[in-house]
């Protein structure tokens, strides 16, 4: 990878993660406190790796570079990488004065290299000023490092901690966002233990390069920002059409008479209870859940609804998403969250048989139905 490309990587990574900041902060799906730790982990990442994109693409060069415009932001990213993993293991607790505290150290810091600033603008002549001033970034640096680890540590115990109280939870979501602030913990040690070599390089007058360090800040950004904000937004919307969905009951049948004992029996275990909303529903389970042979219970669906069961537990699943879009709660969420928590197990599936049910796509059924509106 040349020069050129790597400052082009390095740009949209940081490009992206203002980007992303910018979408949480202005879109109330996805504004909450939690995010907002997020958004300044992703602003820090940015604005880090844009003053050194600055200094390497030679728009200013070292010695204005360190005298102008160099902040400590690596202090605080471990901070607020804290701050976020706290909140979304107890997004009920309020940040204590404590945790408060970690704050201190990119304060001093800022100030420090603040003064520092004003001293050189009024043009302040102290040789031995300027001579302790240049082993700031690299003590600095140092002490970052450390500091990560150390939080990082932490983080991780304080999670795996977290999920031994919650063993009954295994399966659910809150093991899905476990999963993945453990990655975020081994992604940002991988990028510090690479950061931790590369200034072992420095002090020992190796000349290098911090391009794999900043490419890799830049990967986790985006990957921070999509999945962080994006996928655990769906996430979020799924959780309020599940309550809706619970205080909601299911009145839709598609046939008006039931000849059969059996299809009483079946609307009361699919519909009155729900189980169309399990994307994981089968013939197989609900034959053995009713002491019916799977056969037989194919015949009887076919016979008396004159459908065939994954049609018919498919329409109810179209019923279900109309409600959804026909609300105006949730007139801003993702097709997607609305097509999965309806029951379907992905959003092409969802947009299959919406429009072979309904002769629209839901995108079109919500524009129709708005209009009427």
């Amino acid at each position: 990878m040349n020069f050129n490309l790597y400052n082009s990587v390095l740009f949209a990574g940081i490009l992206q993660g203002f980007i992303f900041a910018f979408i949480v902060l202005v879109n109330k799906k996805y504004k909450n406190k939690t995010n907002l730790f997020l958004v300044g982990l992703l602003a820090c990442f940015s604005l880090n790796n844009l003053q050194y994109y600055i200094l390497d693409t030679k728009i200013i060069s070292d010695l204005p570079f360190y005298n102008y415009i160099y902040t400590p932001w690596c202090l605080i990213i471990p901070v607020f990488t804290f701050l976020y993993i706290c909140k979304s293991l107890h997004p009920e607790k309020k940040i204590s004065a404590k945790q408060k505290l970690l704050f201190i150290p990119f304060i001093i810091g800022f100030l420090t290299s603040f003064s520092y600033k004003i001293l050189i603008a009024i043009d302040y002549k102290n040789d031995a000023l300027y001579n302790v001033f240049s082993y700031f970034p690299t003590l600095i640096e140092l002490f970052a490092i450390a500091l990560n680890l150390f939080i990082y540590v932490y983080l991780f115990i304080k999670i795996r901690r977290f999920e031994k109280e919650n063993r009954e939870f295994k399966f659910d979501k809150i093991q899905i966002k476990l999963n993945w602030l453990k990655k975020i913990l081994v992604y940002l040690f991988v990028l510090t233990f690479i950061w931790m070599y590369l200034m072992y390089l420095v002090i020992i007058n190796t000349k290098i390069s911090f391009y794999p360090l900043w490419i890799g800040i830049s990967l986790v950004t985006y990957w921070l920002g999509y999945i962080g904000i994006y996928k655990f937004g769906i996430l979020e919307e799924r959780k309020n059409l599940k309550k809706y969905s619970k205080e909601t009951k299911a009145t839709y049948s598609i046939v008006e008479k039931q000849k059969n004992n059996h299809i009483i029996i079946l609307e009361n275990l699919i519909i009155d209870q729900k189980r169309f909303l399990d994307s994981d529903l089968t013939l197989d389970k609900i034959a053995e859940e009713l002491n019916l042979s799977k056969s037989y219970l194919s015949r009887v669906i076919n016979a008396e609804l004159g459908i065939g069961f994954i049609d018919y537990v498919n329409s109810l699943r179209v019923e279900e998403a109309k409600n959804y879009l026909l609300n105006p709660e949730f007139s801003n969420y993702t097709l997607v969250s609305i097509g999965i928590e309806a029951g379907f197990n992905s959003k092409s599936a969802f947009y299959s048989s919406f429009k072979k049910i309904t002769g629209q796509t839901p995108t079109e059924f919500k524009k129709d139905t708005t209009n009427l509106s």
